[in-house]
């Protein structure tokens, strides 16, 4: 701005005027508005706009454009498949629909209390023999029983229920349940359920073991609108039934005795477990263990 009253230098009012042209320049460029000497270098940033910096200036701006980068991250998804069939292994939990049978792989319990139980669903076998072995040591114990082994053994099966062993309901003839439709295993189960009654007065309800051991949600849903609470399993499978020598049976069965265990055993001739049961009951009986039937370990 001039002051009044002054002299007026011919050169400074022409600098003055040069200085104001570049000023008007400068904002005409598009750069950030400052102060600015005379010289100018044109500078071009990473965004590709250019900026105008005045050598001598009081205040040097430059113009830059700041990029942010967003990420967006989804959250994982996580899917639960509940299994379909039985890991034929004890301990294990397997999901079940409302209403359902609910798989017992061992009693629980931390009593020393164990169940045998014996799955009669091919021939005689020794099943007298082994009935005689329990009672001469006083132990009660359960019996899958099939339809087609009631019909052929009635006397076995009274002798059974007089010496106060249990039953469980194994099939009428031993089919594996997973492969039928809900008809066939209901007959089976109603099958199986009247020959028994029929011969003893006895309910095999509510405990069903399955043959084989396989089952699926579609079996235990079945089993369960029979009346059937449980689906009765083993915490330890002597493998007698597939010949294995009475020495490892006995081996198998204590080794894995615990509070609650549930042992399976078979009656069947092919069978080791006859040959090893006195061994067995000698080696729990030793370890302090005492003898219960299933409806009195899983009521």
């Amino acid at each position: 701005m001039l002051t009044p009253g002054r002299a007026i230098d011919d050169g400074v009012v022409t600098g003055r005027v040069i200085l104001a042209s570049l000023l008007a320049v400068v904002l005409v460029s598009g750069g950030c508005g400052g102060a600015n000497s005379l010289d100018t270098t044109s500078t071009t940033n990473g965004s590709g706009s250019t900026s105008t910096i005045l050598t001598t200036s009081t205040v040097s701006t430059t113009t830059s454009t700041t990029t942010t980068s967003t990420t967006t991250t989804s959250p994982p998804t996580t899917v639960t498949t509940l299994p379909t069939s039985t890991t034929s292994q004890p301990g294990t939990t397997t999901p079940t629909p409302t209403g359902a049978a609910v798989p017992v792989w061992k009693g629980a319990t931390t009593l020393p209390l164990v169940a045998l139980t014996f799955d009669a669903g091919s021939d005689r076998g020794h099943a007298e023999e082994i009935l005689d072995l329990l009672a001469a040591n006083g132990i009660r114990a359960t019996f899958g029983m099939t339809g087609l082994w009631a019909e052929a053994n009635p006397d076995l099966l009274h002798r059974m229920i007089d010496e106060g062993h249990t039953l469980m309901n194994h099939t009428y003839d031993h089919p594996h349940m997973e492969t039928l439709t809900t008809d066939e295993r209901l007959e089976q189960l109603e099958r199986a359920e009247s020959v028994i009654f029929d011969l003893t007065g006895v309910s095999t309800k509510p405990y069903f073991r399955p043959p084989y051991g396989a089952y699926n949600n579609r079996v235990l849903t079945d089993v369960g609108a029979a009346g059937y609470r449980y689906s009765v399993m083993w915490t330890v499978d002597s493998l007698g039934w597939k010949g294995l020598p009475t020495a490892e049976v006995i081996d198998r069965c204590l080794s894995g005795a615990q509070p609650g265990a549930i042992f399976l055993l078979h009656v069947g001739a092919a069978s080791t477990d006859y040959t090893a049961l006195p061994a067995i009951i000698s080696g729990l009986t030793d370890a302090g263990y005492q003898y219960v039937t299933i409806p009195e370990l899983i009521p």
